[in-house]
């Protein structure tokens, strides 16, 4: 069991974190759900808060801490690796923000739930690939994984573990016994013993073109493209 806190500045709310240790979970997630809107904050200041509050967290508690990260930081190797070195057990890649809408007919700006699609299991997928063995600390994927396809792609990458809502959301509970399934599966045909085999298999440090992570190869993308022009 392991149950979310979401705060951003270190204060009263991280003795929560003691109190569910006491309960019994098994380890605590940092949702650290802040976006940086104040001109006067610099990148430098935003990076000590993270690491502050995950220091402050850790400090207080024996079971693992794991952070789930936003996406927006400019040197993500950098902070993964400092939260690490400051308590963090594991991160969650990444943090996906709910974003504003304007009702038109009401002249109000409200928020906007959508549910994840697969394309957007790219972002975590590349970042965990490079993080995998550079990193102390476990990975996990959030956003985009619908299908087994999904999940395994995020598994060779490096993922420690694959979360899934939206898909959940959308087909219900028995989805999960369909993706275990459809991986199993896929797994046995390719003579895998184990997830812990094929986990990392296809990381940044174990793929045959370890540029492919870093480069952004626009014309490659564009030249394979096969839409149709209209």
């Amino acid at each position: 069991m392991i149950p979310s806190l979401n705060g951003y500045t270190p204060g009263g709310w991280t003795q929560i974190a003691r109190q569910f240790e006491q309960a019994g979970a098994d380890a605590v997630e940092l949702n650290i759900y802040f976006l940086a809107t104040n001109p006067q904050d610099t990148g430098t200041e935003i990076e000590k808060r993270y690491i502050d509050l995950v220091a402050s967290v850790s400090s207080m508690v024996s079971i693992p801490v794991a952070v789930k990260v936003s996406p927006y930081f400019s040197a993500m190797a950098n902070i993964a690796t400092r939260l690490a070195g400051v308590g963090a057990s594991g991160l969650v890649l990444f943090n996906r923000f709910v974003q504003p809408d304007i009702l038109l007919d009401e002249l109000e700006v409200a928020p906007h739930l959508v549910l994840s699609t697969s394309d957007e299991l790219r972002l975590a997928l590349r970042w965990i690939a490079i993080l995998r063995g550079r990193v102390q600390a476990s990975l996990a994927a959030t956003g985009g994984a619908h299908t087994a396809e999904d999940v395994l792609k995020l598994l060779l990458a490096g993922a420690d573990c694959v979360m899934i809502a939206s898909s959940l959301l959308r087909n219900g509970p028995k989805h999960a016994a369909v993706l275990i399934n459809n991986v199993e599966k896929w797994m046995n045909e390719r003579e895998y013993a184990s997830v812990e085999q094929m986990k990392g298999s296809l990381s940044q440090q174990s793929c045959p073109d370890p540029a492919a992570f870093e480069r952004s190869n626009y014309m490659k993308a564009l030249i394979s493209y096969t839409g149709e022009l209209r």
